[in-house]
């Protein structure tokens, strides 16, 4: 069985994170992938659209939902992709929830450029299930994109998958966790 391990796949609105995500689940013999954008869905009532200021609240919520689930998916012997739009402001969530769970965590975060992002966002719609309730109105993914543009230190965990087909991005995520270069917390001693 593969040591189970937990790759935060990130990125905005059309990134390529739900379909990459699970190329990459696919390469495990014991493995998940979790879609954050479910728990968003999952509000039934006083739900803010994760984009507006007052949502940071509800979005943390949402995040610390989506890590805890992933991190007992990991526990459980599943290699885990989690997926969605999570940014270093969200790492403070992030290490709370693993904390109990130390297990090899790599961060990827894709980003093609804009006009990639909004055709793809926008064509998206009309998917399969899993891009039900998708993002497709082009100022919030604009707004989206724009937070992933500059990611400081986390720059070099960032790839450009503008030119790439999903099978091709999956394989450059997996060779950048093979090579520990995305690492976000080491592996346990």
């Amino acid at each position: 069985m593969d040591e189970p391990n937990l790759l935060i796949l990130a990125g905005p609105p059309g990134s390529g994170k739900t379909t990459v995500g699970r190329i990459v689940a696919s390469g495990s013999a014991h493995s998940a992938c979790i879609h954050s954008d479910w728990f968003w869905t999952s509000i039934v009532s006083g739900r803010v659209p994760p984009w507006e200021p007052s949502a940071d609240g509800q979005n943390r919520v949402m995040i610390r939902s989506a890590v805890a689930t992933a991190a007992r998916m990991v526990d459980g012997g599943y290699s885990t992709v989690l997926e969605g739009v999570l940014g270093p402001w969200h790492f403070d969530i992030v290490r709370s929830e693993l904390a109990a769970y130390p297990v090899p965590t790599n961060y990827v975060v894709l980003r093609p450029d804009l006009r990639t992002c909004l055709t793809r966002a926008v064509r998206r719609g009309d998917e399969g299930p899993e891009h039900r309730d998708a993002l497709t109105e082009e100022g919030p993914i604009r707004h989206l994109w724009g937070e992933f543009a500059d990611l400081g230190p986390y720059e070099r965990n960032v790839l450009d998958s503008t030119s790439l087909d999903p099978v091709e991005t999956a394989d450059q995520v997996r060779e950048r966790m093979s090579d520990g270069s995305h690492a976000l917390l080491p592996s346990p001693p």
